[in-house]
């Protein structure tokens, strides 16, 4: 039987995987260490999955598989609870969220297919530039949450990814991308707010949705909840882009 990260990958990019020329790892492997990672995926990725993502510009070939292989990887590999010895790698190097360690993962083996230097030092600057922003942000954000009044329209800006459940869907999210401009975004989602509540460090509006017009996809979802007009949408100002009309 496949280990658990091989059936996921298998599933989701309909990939035939083969040990013939690699070592053997137990049934559940977890590497210890981005360098062990690397070579886990060279071995278990076939010749034509690793030639498909290796001619890929990096960016895309990393966000094409965030939310399909980089999910199976921090879920197999345990990246959520955060107790095993490549999670312990990665916060020792100061990466602390499972989704900057598997886009890390994605990215050093995208570098290696190509022969680039991983720069492991430089990837986890732009990581840790994004958590300082943000923290700056939280703290511009309060004054903003307090000043905003119920039945303000505003936008929230999302990218999406196509969801691989045999739905045509497509999954909204904003985590990742920080874009400045909101035209940089494919979906904007327009609506009233109609509810405000401060929960620690999260500032969440919902949103009545009134306009979908600028939203590129079909059937978008967020939070596993379906986004269309006359419906409520839930988000935080600390992770969503909210552009206040």
């Amino acid at each position: 039987m496949k280990n658990t990260i091989a059936i996921i990958l298998l599933f989701v990019i309909g990939t035939v995987f083969s040990q013939d020329d690699c070592k053997n790892y137990k049934e559940n492997y977890i590497p210890k260490n981005l360098k062990d990672a690397i070579e886990y995926l060279n071995c278990e990725w076939s010749e034509s999955d690793k030639t498909e993502f290796k001619n890929k510009e990096e960016s895309d070939a990393v966000t094409e598989l965030h939310f399909r292989t980089g999910m199976g990887i921090r879920n197999s590999w345990e990246l959520w609870k955060g107790k095993n010895r490549i999670s312990k790698f990665f916060k020792s190097k100061g990466i602390y969220h499972p989704d900057d360690m598997s886009s890390l993962i994605l990215t050093s083996l995208h570098r290696d297919l190509n022969n680039k230097p991983i720069d492991l030092d430089g990837q986890i600057s732009v990581y840790k530039e994004y958590w300082n922003e943000l923290k700056n942000k939280k703290k511009s954000l309060k004054q903003e949450f307090k000043e905003l009044e119920i039945g303000t329209v505003v936008q929230v800006a999302f990218s999406g990814s196509w969801r691989y459940d045999g739905t045509d869907t497509t999954t909204l999210h904003s985590y990742l991308y920080t874009a400045d401009d909101s035209s940089d975004f494919e979906c904007l989602i327009e609506g009233k707010v109609i509810e405000k509540i401060k929960e620690k460090k999260r500032y969440n509006l919902t949103i009545e949705i009134t306009n979908c017009d600028s939203c590129e996809y079909k059937n978008p979802v967020f939070n596993q909840k379906e986004v269309e007009i006359g419906k409520n949408l839930v988000v935080d100002m600390v992770y969503e882009k909210v552009i206040i009309k």
